[in-house]
């Protein structure tokens, strides 16, 4: 899969190198950026595929992460945010546009809940918004929450030594597990609870409990889409479900790769930033804002939704194909355009994505597999050939690590690893996906 310029020397193969330790010595973080993500340094990005700086290819399985559903530099989306760019300014004195006034009116009818909107440049900046607004309007500062909000220092607390000594005491993570949220909203008022949707571990039965629970102690629910608002279904997760979140926050995919993100929801609440501060000066910038309109607009007949349905289901169904007769005790399953893949022996799957990065295709184990509607069927026939080229130059070292075949116990060691759920809610509501 990589390609390479014909003249590449032995020079031009030393430029990733270089590069990596510039990088290191000015602002990359060797946990994060390296460990934790590719170690790529990347020189741009076109669909499906970006290029590092020795311009070898590689195809991207994760749409920048998320952000990017249609796929990185959209054209129809790029000549209207340059267009606006060039009659505008690109930004304005004053925080209110005709663009953000626009864009609010779409979100209501794409989100009935949405009668109001404020927007953010990235969804920590949403999340945060979104529990100072409930504090704000309820008077009470505990918030319970599970799931990722982005690196904010009142969400650290999942994470005990990434946080500060001083961090926000008043949000406590229950972990996904109902039991602990009786405990603990029994004990005293709750404010609101805020929750990620793992839809791929927690079924609707699940949510729609969490809501009933939430809203029988008086508490506010907060819907973190910032994946699932334009990945899951056009309307987001809870429109798909029947939920009625009293405030959504959104961001991935909103503005298909420009830092747009928004909290929606129940204008009285909205209404309570009144009470408190939340002016930012990139609100003023319009080139976001164009590009979530004609992001929207792309969305808006769902053939791109349907095409991140297709290639996720392709994927899906070749990776286990490879699993299956290869032997490897591994899964990939759940909704299409945003699925996990998980192994039994969690060590096996990092190599396992490893290999995959070296033959060039961008994932990461414990990462979400999230399709972009620019991947070609070439791209997935690829990336399956080197998925079954990549198992068979790792699975050998399955033999020297335990662990256990059983795919619940598999799916109980993911959730607690990545997004921190007990084993027994795990247990309680996860169903394992059958073999093919």
């Amino acid at each position: 899969m990589f390609t390479s310029p014909p003249n590449a020397t032995v020079v031009a193969r030393d430029t990733h190198r270089s590069a990596l330790r510039r990088a290191l010595r000015v602002t990359a973080s060797e946990k994060w950026d390296l460990n934790r993500r590719f170690p790529v340094v990347m020189s741009r990005a076109s669909g499906a595929h970006v290029w590092d700086v020795e311009g070898r290819r590689y195809v991207d399985l994760t749409s920048c992460s998320g952000a990017a559903p249609l796929g990185a530099g959209y054209e129809p989306v790029v000549d209207h945010v340059a267009s606006e760019m060039r009659r505008t300014g690109g930004i304005l004195p004053g925080p209110l546009s005709e663009h953000r006034v626009e864009l609010a009116e779409r979100l209501a009818k794409i989100f009935p809940l949405a009668q109001r909107s404020i927007f953010f440049r990235t969804g920590s900046c949403a999340t945060t918004a979104a529990v100072r607004l409930a504090r704000a309007h309820t008077g009470v500062n505990l918030v319970l929450t599970s799931g990722y909000h982005g690196w904010h220092d009142w969400h650290l607390q999942d994470r005990p030594p990434m946080g500060l000594a001083d961090r926000d005491r008043d949000s406590v993570d229950f972990q996904y597990d109902l039991r602990l949220l009786d405990k603990f909203a029994r004990a005293q008022r709750v404010a609101a609870v805020i929750v990620t949707p793992e839809v791929n571990f927690f079924p609707p039965e699940y949510h729609r409990e969490l809501q009933n629970m939430v809203h029988r102690y008086g508490a506010l629910l907060i819907l973190d889409e910032v994946m699932t608002g334009f990945r899951y279904g056009l309307g987001g997760y809870h429109t798909a479900i029947g939920l009625a979140p009293d405030l959504i926050t959104l961001s991935k995919g909103l503005a298909n790769g420009m830092a747009l993100s928004a909290v929606a929801g129940r204008a009285d609440v909205l209404n309570a930033a009144e009470k408190t501060y939340l002016g930012n000066t990139y609100q003023r910038e319009i080139t976001p804002f164009a590009a979530a309109l004609s992001t929207l607009d792309a969305l808006r007949d769902g053939a791109s939704l349907a095409r991140m349905r297709q290639v996720g289901e392709q994927l899906i169904n070749g990776l286990n194909q490879i699993f299956a007769s290869q032997g490897v005790q591994a899964r990939a399953f759940a909704w299409p355009t945003m699925f996990d893949v998980v192994f039994a022996n969690p060590d096996l799957g990092h190599a396992f994505f490893q290999e995959m990065w070296s033959r060039g295709f961008l994932m990461q184990y414990g990462g979400r597999f999230m399709p972009s509607a620019a991947l070609s069927d070439a791209d997935v026939r690829a990336a399956i050939e080197a998925a079954g080229h990549a198992l068979l130059a790792v699975e050998r070292r399955a033999e020297t690590i335990g662990y256990d075949p059983d795919p619940i116990a598999a799916a109980v060691r993911f959730a607690s690893d990545h997004f921190l759920a007990t084993p027994d809610s795990v247990r309680r509501w996860f169903t394992a996906p059958s073999h093919p």
